[in-house]
């Protein structure tokens, strides 16, 4: 007797196309939580109509992805996109909403994973950087970068705040 194993879809083919919609004059049928902030990738908290599910992982909002991004950012990439709204989302039962689990696995170059893992690195770059170093001339501190005692980044690191960690040079 043979046994046959089914092979589990990735992600990607599991993408969901969506409308936000608009419930009154400028009220989104939409709640989102999550974000780089918390270490996770942006999630739906509450949904009225449009195909949305609780839960469900943000891929793109508008055509601009926002994995990686803050919370802030992402409400802010929703608020500022024409009516109606295009989302793109995934559940989370196929992909982990945990961005510090994501972005230590390692993947094939090239690959779908690994292209999201760049799409992650470039938002977070956005804003979520701590840095040892002292701000250049120009740079805001907290708009370009977080910049932190040496003794602060090592705390930060010990107690899993950071999704990333390493030294430049």
């Amino acid at each position: 007797m043979s046994k046959t194993t089914g092979k589990k879809l990735h992600w990607r083919s599991k993408v969901q196309d969506s409308f936000v919609p608009l419930l009154g004059t400028s009220e989104l049928g939409i709640a989102i939580g999550g974000g780089a902030d918390y270490g996770e990738f942006p999630f739906v908290t509450s949904a009225q109509g449009g195909g949305l599910t609780v839960g469900d992982i943000i891929l793109e909002i508008g055509g601009t992805p926002v994995l990686g991004m803050t919370l802030g950012d992402v409400r802010g990439v929703l608020n500022s996109c024409p009516h109606p709204i295009r989302i793109k989302t995934v559940s989370p039962s196929t992909l982990c909403k945990d961005l510090r689990l994501y972005l230590s696995k390692c993947f094939t170059p090239g690959s779908v994973d690994s292209q999201l893992q760049q799409v992650i690195r470039e938002n977070l770059l956005l804003r979520a950087i701590p840095t040892t170093r002292q701000p250049r001339d120009g740079e805001i501190p907290g708009v370009d970068y977080n910049f932190v005692s040496i003794e602060e980044f090592f705390s930060l690191e010990e107690s899993g705040a950071l999704l990333e960690s390493g030294k430049f040079k």
